[in-house]
């Protein structure tokens, strides 16, 4: 079925477009995320761009600042595509956070073009709005997960605590525990390789990664999880490397970083156990930029003068369209 030719709503709920997503695209805020995923599917389909701008997060990774370009994109996509049917696998909502699992059958160039998505969606002045997602190929009913959302709020670029040094950590409580299970479905659900307390808007002394495995021409695999609880660093290598680096705290943006290639990082894991150890390459450098954020700084504070010079302005719209309520 294309809906495009037709006059029920493309997203699957057997209502005409005029009693369903219809008012959602003419300006009426949707209560939950499913409501939201579900207009967002039919605004791709009818060619509603302006309404996938609006309702996209202004610290997602497929925000723009250049709307014209961005609303040329969603159209072209939208036009090349037929859309036939839409699935919804799995729908969780955890207070301010919510994602929605979804097979979208769709084709393009009379190809199968099928894909499945779990999506991030975060309320933010009592509005959802999409935040990222997981894309599989195909039918991929595997990125459902049967435990409970427990993804937590970012905090981004021009939130003070990201400006703050943590403080340390005393005991391993349960909600000590509690907080490292919610920030292993964070940095998971946001694609990251690693986050810190701060970006959780906890300032304590903690960070996880996900170790680098596989490591191949600077592309590497994410392996299992490492807790570092009150880590000290010490022995800085003579020899340093240069490579880019992002951030969850600040999307869209990178921008290289020169850090020692060897580490030294001391520290207690979850169950309370003092290590010590010598870290070199990727560990080294995700180590270093996690342990930056309790320490209060952040990788864009580490780059040349002129770089600096040049994400000035990058910077400054990032925190104005994240902080600024009027765009919301």
């Amino acid at each position: 079925m294309d809906s495009k030719r037709t006059n029920e709503c493309p997203c699957g709920n057997g209502k005409t477009y005029e009693n369903c997503c219809k008012k959602y695209h003419c300006g009426a805020v949707p209560s939950n995320a499913l409501d939201l995923m579900r207009s967002r599917y039919s605004a791709y389909a009818l060619n509603v761009p302006d309404y996938i701008i609006k309702t996209t997060h202004p610290a997602s990774p497929q925000h723009h600042e250049n709307r014209l370009m961005w609303r040329q994109s969603i159209s072209k996509f939208s036009k090349s595509s037929s859309y036939d049917k839409l699935e919804i696998l799995d729908f969780k909502e955890n207070r301010s956070i919510a994602n929605v699992t979804f097979t979208a059958y769709i084709r393009q160039n009379n190809q199968d073009a099928t894909f499945t998505e779990k999506s991030y969606f975060e309320k933010v002045n009592g509005k959802w709005l999409y935040r990222n997602g997981q894309l599989k190929n195909g039918h991929a009913p595997n990125l459902i997960t049967t435990d409970q959302l427990k993804m937590l709020p970012l905090a981004y670029y021009g939130d003070q605590i990201l400006r703050k040094r943590a403080a340390p950590i005393n005991e391993i409580t349960d909600d000590i525990k509690i907080l490292i299970n919610e920030m292993i479905d964070t940095v998971d659900g946001c694609n990251g390789v690693g986050i810190a307390a701060p970006q959780v808007h906890h300032s304590i002394r903690l960070f996880i990664i996900r170790k680098p495995i596989n490591i191949e021409n600077n592309n590497f695999d994410c392996g299992d999880i490492e807790v570092f609880i009150n880590p000290v660093l010490s022995e800085p290598s003579a020899e340093t490397w240069i490579e880019s680096e992002g951030c969850l705290s600040i999307p869209t943006i990178h921008s290289d970083v020169e850090r020692p290639v060897k580490i030294t990082v001391e520290y207690t894991d979850i169950n309370g156990i003092r290590h010590k150890k010598r870290v070199s390459g990727w560990e080294a450098k995700i180590i270093m930029h996690e342990n930056d954020h309790i320490d209060g700084v952040l990788f864009v504070d580490r780059t040349t003068k002129e770089e600096k010079k040049e994400l000035k302005p990058l910077l400054n719209n990032l925190k104005k369209r994240i902080h600024d309520r009027t765009e919301l």
